[in-house]
């Protein structure tokens, strides 16, 4: 299940401070001017960047940095780069925008209240529009959903939708053992987790497996490992319309069967018993490396883990992919992978027409092949030669000194019979995951409500979100009653102003 993280409370800036971040955005204006008012380019065009890394950073000066001056050369550029770690880069930002210092192009994880702030001042502009100039970026258009009131304010470094941690996996010796089939139906995964947990499925003997692999998390309103089975109970939107009111999925009937179901099959001793105190990593060990449970919905990468980890001890062990559980009203679904937040472009540079096209110049290079490539392996000649046969052989010494990737922020879509492909495991397993993808790419679901903005909502996010976890948690596990379930949901309206987010929410939905 998605998170309303997308509502949480972001960094917040005084209003006299936007005030004057605005004043400067729409006054400045580019000095040299041409016959036609456009600037005289001089040269490399300079470019100030701020945004997050998740690895180490490489030198980012031009002279020690090959793969930089490379990029910088080919597009025309010089790069004045802020890049770190996300948490200190955040801080970094909201410094560096309190003081006046706006980056021409900058990025942010999401549309919170502290973006908000930025674009209702004019600070940062929306980017349709010019989207449509690159083509690169226009093949991406339908999966940048970082929007405000219907505008694309955010270019995220989007991947393959199918890229997802729904896809169902099952332990197919365990199914072979017990003369089973891979279930289809949410009736047949019940009752072969059932098998898996009373069956002695590897059989060892030993009253020592279940059937679901769940997981709990520190906040947000998601159990590891749910979401393919609130999928199949029509659940697929953070918030949904009925009549001219907007619902939160918790608030809606299917959510109770959802419960119903849940409750029904953990007192039964088909679901992870310690699942509620479980953080994912420990979650996912106890099937990839213990062998513990038979059933999880996940990323297909499980399958190498599995392969990597827990087939040493039992070779006869395999892990396999299976098609999305189609629930009571023949629904079904796997949740797409689309990344939040991106590059926001500040007004100030879009004031400027040679910095405008040279920024959007560089997040095109990187959703292209030729910026795939510069991600992946860095430079030809430099980072990596092709063989004969057309083959990439990198040089990961190099790759890894200068980390060309750290100049880049836009990917290409990957094809699905790349994603996720690591060449360290066997054929059989890769295989595997491209057929995982395969079978479920017509059951994508992509939900655009997750990042519908509410500035009432803002201010209760990680409270609101932790008593819906908590509750949640406790009435599958039995401590509370699914026939409460409509008291929990008349708390979270009257302690969070309910009725108010609804409503707000309610209004950006028209749009």
């Amino acid at each position: 299940m998605k998170s309303l993280r997308s509502w949480k409370m972001g960094t917040i800036i005084s209003l006299s401070t936007v005030m004057a971040l605005s004043a400067t955005a729409c006054s400045n204006q580019p000095a040299a001017q041409g016959s036609k008012g456009a600037p005289v380019a001089e040269g490399p065009v300079k470019l100030n960047m701020a945004y997050y890394i998740g690895w180490n950073t490489p030198s980012i000066a031009r002279e020690d940095n090959p793969s930089l001056k490379y990029l910088e050369d080919k597009l025309g550029i010089r790069m004045n780069l802020t890049a770190a770690a996300p948490d200190i880069y955040k801080e970094k930002l909201k410094v560096m925008i309190a003081s006046g210092d706006v980056p021409d192009a900058f990025a942010w994880t999401d549309i919170d209240d502290f973006m908000v702030k930025l674009i209702k001042s004019g600070v940062v502009i929306p980017l349709d529009k010019h989207i449509d100039e690159y083509p690169n970026l226009k093949k991406e258009k339908h999966l940048f959903l970082t929007k405000y009131q219907g505008s694309i304010y955010g270019l995220s470094s989007v991947r393959n939708p199918i890229a997802s941690q729904d896809i169902p996996l099952i332990r197919k010796d365990w199914l072979d053992n017990l003369g089973m089939k891979v279930p289809t139906t949410l009736d047949e995964l019940y009752e072969t987790a059932k098998a898996f947990t009373k069956n002695d499925p590897d059989k060892n003997g030993k009253n020592d497996t279940y059937g679901l692999q769940l997981g709990n998390t520190a906040a947000g309103i998601s159990i590891r490992g749910t979401t393919g089975i609130t999928q199949a109970f029509g659940i697929k939107n953070a918030w949904t319309k009925q009549g001219d009111k907007a619902v939160p999925r918790f608030a809606t009937a299917n959510f109770k069967e959802y419960l119903t179901w849940m409750n029904k099959a953990f007192a039964e001793g088909l679901i992870d018993p310690d699942f509620a105190v479980t953080d994912g990593p420990t979650s996912d060990s106890k099937l990839v490396r213990k062998g513990q449970a038979g059933i999880m919905f996940n990323f297909t990468t499980r399958i190498y883990d599995f392969e990597t980890n827990y087939q040493k001890t039992d070779p006869n062990g395999k892990l396999i992919p299976f098609e999305a559980i189609k629930g009571p009203n023949g629904e079904r679904g796997v949740t797409a992978r689309v990344d939040r937040g991106g590059i926001f472009i500040s007004k100030k540079a879009a004031d400027d027409p040679q910095k405008m096209k040279k920024i959007m110049e560089w997040l095109d290079f990187g959703a292209s092949e030729e910026g795939g490539i510069f991600w992946n392996y860095g430079v030809e000649g430099m980072h990596y030669k092709k063989t004969a046969d057309g083959k990439i052989e990198q040089d990961t010494k190099m790759f890894e000194r200068d980390m060309p990737r750290t100049f880049s922020f836009t990917l290409p879509i990957q094809s699905t019979d790349e994603l996720y492909i690591f060449p360290q495991n066997t054929k059989e397993a890769q295989n595997l995951v491209v057929s995982g993808h395969k079978m479920n790419e017509p059951y994508l679901v992509t939900d655009e409500t997750q990042l519908l903005f509410s500035p009432t909502y803002a201010k209760y996010a990680t409270e609101a979100e932790k008593f819906i976890q908590d509750n949640t948690v406790k009435t599958i596990m039995g401590a509370s009653k699914v026939s409460d379930w409509d008291a929990v949901v008349k708390q979270w309206y009257d302690r969070y102003e309910g009725d108010k987010v609804a409503s707000e929410i309610a209004e950006v939905m028209k749009k």
